[in-house]
Parts: C-alpha cells; structure tokens; sequence
C-alpha cells in the first residue's frame, strides 16, 4: 500500500524552492542551530524528501533567516507539519493552554465573544453594522490582558488602541470585529488542518461581510498567517495584509511627532518582519524629532515561534536578543510585533531576565504617546 502522507512530505522541499545548488538552507545563519545544535535545517529537509518525518521541525520559529531567496523554510516547515501530524506525542502550550481553550470556545461559540472591553472614546473604529475597506486585525490582545494580569506591566491591548489612535491620526476609522476568531495559526504547527481551517474561514466570512479589502495588523505573527498561511488553504481568501508601519508611511505623509529626547534599539529589517523591504519603522522614527535610533546586530531573530515555545532555548534566544539591544547603548527596545513584545515582557518577570535591564516597549504605543503628547500636535 501507498503511503500518501509520506509521498506529500517528500514533495513538499522541492515545491518550496529547496534543493540543488544555491537553494538549500543556511544552516549557520539559524538561530535554534545555535542553542539545539542536533536542530539542523538543511538535514530536516532531506528526512523530508526521502518520506522521513523530520523529528523536532516544529522548533523552528519561523524567522527565516536560514531561507536563500526564493525560498522559505518556515512555510516548509509549516507544510511538513500540517502534513504529519504530531509525531513526537507532545504539543507544548503556552498559559497553561489557556489560549487553547480560548480558541476551542472560540471553535464552538464564535459569534459570543467580549472583546472590544479596551475601546475608549479618545479613538474611533467603524460602527458595528458599518462596511469599511480597512480592518485592523486584534488577535488574542484582549484574552492577554486577562491572563497575563498581574504578571507583567502592560496590556496588551494597550498596543491594539495605540494602533487605532495611529490609523485615526491618518484618517481611517478601522473596522474591528466583535467577533473575531484567533488565526489558527499555532493549530495549524500542531498540524490542527481542520481547526486551522474553520477559524480561517469564520474570519474570512466576517471580513467579508463588513466590505473589508485590507487588513491592517500590528502583529508581524499574524500578518505571516494571513498572508502566508491562509492564501491556498482559505478559500476565497483574497484580502490585502499590510503591516501597520507600512501602512502609516503610505498614508501618513503629514504624521508629526513631539521630540523624544531618547535613544531607542530596533531590529533591523529582516525578511520575516519586513518582507517587502521597505523599512517602514525608520521611516516613521525618522520622523520624531531628537531621537536617537540604533540598530541591533543582525543574525537575532525577530520572531521567536508560536505561543508555546517558552522552553530554554527560545528564552535563551530572547535572552541574547534584550543584551544585543542592551550593547547599542540605548535605553529601550521598540519592538513592532504584539506577539514578539508579550513574550519578551512576559520573561521578564523575575527571576528570568535579571541579567539584562533596557526597557521594552512597543513601538505603536510610543509613537502614539509622542503623537498625542498635545492637541496641537493630534493629526498635524
């Protein structure tokens, strides 16, 4: 008998753009080969082109720095996974699979939410019943804030308002779903194809249904599932996915900042974070009158994998990552993923982090403090 599962892992390197000269990963540029040294891309995808299941593919993070271009090992990776299954018996979950049980209520229950609580009057989003071309993508911000109370200094959802204040200061009231559903993006590196695919389409349809043609999200975790992992497994699926920093630079032409007298660390462009090469969040810092912007050495990822991986070696990375920034002299971290800021502020509880002492913040919540320092200054 036919073993078709293995025949599509087999085939699934080559489809990605892997193999022959030139086209195979870079080994040493990944970051998890540093830390789990039996983690080796190159050898991951040739098990997988012979039928073999690649033992411990799903700790990549995703942050593609070992993909030539051309290619992209994490959508290998991705494909290979929802392709087998779990083989290695144990899936690990963040919170205490809180998250997982949020997204199974939102399996079963997913017109019954709460989660517009973090809206204040000081922003504006689209009505309930309103059609708007652009939507802002929330993610699990409003779950964060719950769980995560008490144990860091910051809300989550502090960023999501943040990013709508921003989308205001350049004329765009954002639709923002009542009811929206989690990516499934972490389900689908379970190798979950058939959660993945529901919440997919729940989230297509109620786009679809408010009029929405781009979604705009402050979240480079899930601008990477809806613009990667959706297209080819949402039918129908057809939406314009733009990062919030590009956005603000294609609209925000007459976007003023107050001086901030501080020197700040940014990531510097990579393909995962900035695929399209724009640069988008120096092109905004350039903006604030007075600040000093370093950039981090490259070779840290900007990513560092689904909700679950908080075992030693992604909070080893993460580690390294805050003393890199800590090196460039600067007084803070301006990160512009809401995911990768939560898992960053989340181990730096203590007794995790002592070590190290910048400041992390995101980047939206300090442009939109520097924006809206003064009503003078408020949509200049």
């Amino acid at each position: 008998m036919t073993d078709n599962r293995k025949n599509n892992i087999a085939d699934i390197p080559k489809a990605c753009g892997f193999g022959g000269p030139g086209r195979e990963p870079v080994d040493s540029a990944c970051p998890v080969t540093k830390y789990r040294p039996d983690f080796i891309p190159s050898q991951l995808l040739a098990d997988a082109a012979i039928g073999k299941y690649p033992t411990g593919i799903q700790h990549c993070v995703g942050c593609e720095l070992c993909s030539p271009n051309g290619t992209s090992f994490a959508k290998c990776a991705d494909n290979i996974i929802a392709a087998s299954g779990i083989h290695e018996g144990v899936v690990s979950r963040a919170f205490g699979g809180a998250l997982d049980a949020i997204v199974d209520l939102q399996l079963k229950n997913s017109n019954r939410q709460k989660r517009l609580d973090w809206i204040t009057r000081d922003i504006a989003i689209a009505g309930a019943n309103e059609s708007g071309e652009v939507a802002l993508f929330v993610g699990n911000a409003p779950y964060l804030d719950a769980l995560l109370e008490g144990i860091i200094d910051f809300r989550p959802t502090d960023e999501v308002r943040a990013a709508v204040d921003l989308l205001n200061s350049v004329g765009v009231r954002p639709v923002v779903l009542a009811d929206e559903v989690s990516t499934g993006g972490d389900r689908l590196r379970a190798g979950d194809v058939e959660a993945f695919t529901a919440l997919g389409t729940r989230n297509r349809d109620l786009l679809k249904d408010r009029g929405v043609k781009t979604i705009v999200t402050a979240c480079d975790d899930i601008r990477y599932t809806l613009a990667n992992r959706y297209p080819g497994r949402i039918p129908g699926w057809n939406f314009k996915i733009v990062r919030l920093a590009d956005f603000l630079v294609q609209r925000g032409g007459s976007l003023a900042f107050m001086p901030a007298r501080e020197i700040v660390a940014i990531q510097p462009p990579d393909k995962y974070s900035d695929p399209d090469g724009l640069n988008s969040v120096h092109k905004l810092l350039s903006k604030v009158p007075e600040l000093v912007v370093k950039e981090i050495e490259p070779g840290h990822p900007s990513t560092f994998g689904t909700w679950g991986h908080f075992d030693a070696v992604s909070k080893k990375m993460e580690t390294d990552f805050l003393k890199a920034a800590e090196v460039t002299g600067a007084e803070t971290v301006l990160i512009p993923s809401l995911r990768t800021l939560v898992k960053l502020l989340e181990g730096r509880r203590p007794g995790s982090w002592e070590e190290t002492s910048i400041k992390i913040k995101g980047l939206y919540s300090f442009l939109s403090h520097c924006h809206t320092v003064t009503e003078d200054f408020a949509g200049a």
